[in-house]
């Protein structure tokens, strides 16, 4: 990824004249001194949650976000530097090479999802989408019974996670839709295992769906297309599968985005040229548990990771044939959206416009 994407098109708050660009470049620099030995991907990994801590605590406070936000950044810069002079960055043997390895980007998609959708535990798995998309639901006046019956398509399922709360929810069947194998095989055993019924996972491309036009009463795609190859192509697909009359939902990641997106691209940055399997063994030997992990690693560590504005996903959807489009204002608690619905102190600053939730008909 590095050596075909400028530093400042990974992290635009690397940019000259942004507020966070002065501390993240020196951030980069300073991890990118460490070298390729297995300790300094370590301290690279660990600016992970190291960052995530502290951008947590800045956004819960009623404080002006981004001049905490620097002196964070300062401070982590501060470690980072401490490691070549304690002789740290060298003190394991060997090298590992760049995740170059594994060339094609759908495929280290597929493996970087299906390995942390497989670390989850079943509280995590079953409870906690279902609550939460219920929630999404009710918060913006949609009825779970709008699911009650339907034949459902959960476009870029993972671990299957939202198929299961879709089922759960009331769906009739649902069809669950990935490119990773280890996620699919995931979801598969899970469901073996509770006996679940009407559900069933098929691998395919977001951009090629195998299925007829017209074939599903309900497309779902929660948080999938910003990593593929042409996000507007999967558009046009979850609108030629779903049936006239049909209900979509598609969740894609916001532009702006605030803090919150500053400080997961400037992560990005840094760990450009590590693998996700060196991340994970990093967190996890931190004791950082699996749906933190997830959520840490998410957006960090995916190859394609674009974010678009509210403008850009509507225009698409309309192009594709997509009819009573609503951009969803509210969400859970967790959400930004819903922070933003709340008036929160410096919200837009740390926020930027929330997330891209919509539904609409064909």
């Amino acid at each position: 990824m590095s050596q075909v994407m400028p530093l400042d098109e990974i992290a635009p708050c690397l940019k000259a004249g942004h507020p966070l660009s002065q501390a993240g470049n020196a951030l980069v620099e300073a991890t990118d001194a460490l070298g390729q030995s297995d300790l300094a991907s370590f301290f690279r990994a660990f600016c992970v949650p190291a960052l995530f801590d502290r951008v947590e605590a800045i956004i819960a406070s009623d404080d002006e976000p981004m001049a905490a936000a620097v002196s964070a950044i300062d401070a982590l810069t501060g470690v980072i530097r401490s490691a070549p002079v304690l002789g740290l960055a060298s003190s394991l043997s060997g090298k590992h090479s760049p995740e170059d390895a594994i060339a094609d980007i759908e495929k280290r998609t597929g493996d970087h999802y299906g390995k942390l959708f497989r670390e989850f535990a079943d509280t995590s798995y079953w409870d906690e989408p279902k609550r939460l998309l219920a929630e999404r639901l009710e918060r913006n006046g949609i009825p779970t019974s709008a699911l009650e019956g339907k034949h459902v398509l959960d476009a870029g399922c993972g671990g299957g996670r939202y198929t299961m709360a879709l089922k759960l929810l009331g769906a009739g069947s649902v069809v669950g839709a990935d490119i990773s194998e280890p996620g699919l095989a995931d979801a598969r055993q899970r469901a073996s295992a509770a006996n679940v019924e009407g559900v069933e996972f098929v691998h395919a491309n977001m951009l090629d769906l195998p299925f007829d036009s017209d074939q599903f009463d309900v497309v779902f795609s929660n948080g999938v297309l910003h990593h593929t190859k042409s996000w507007s192509d999967g558009i046009r697909e979850l609108l030629r599968v779903l049936r006239p009359g049909g209900l979509g939902w598609l969740y894609l990641i916001e532009n702006p985005g605030g803090l919150f997106w500053d400080s997961i691209e400037l992560l990005r940055a840094v760990m450009r040229d590590e693998q996700s399997a060196v991340a994970r063994r990093a967190l996890t030997a931190l004791g950082i548990p699996a749906n933190r992990r997830f959520y840490m690693l998410d957006h960090v560590m995916v190859p394609i990771n674009v974010r678009l504005t509210p403008s850009e996903i509507e225009a698409a959807l309309r192009e594709s044939g997509a009819k009573e489009i609503r951009r969803l204002e509210r969400g859970t608690d967790f959400d930004r959206v819903e922070k933003i619905h709340q008036a929160l102190p410096h919200a837009e600053a740390k926020f930027g416009v929330g997330e891209n939730r919509f539904v609409f008909t064909k």
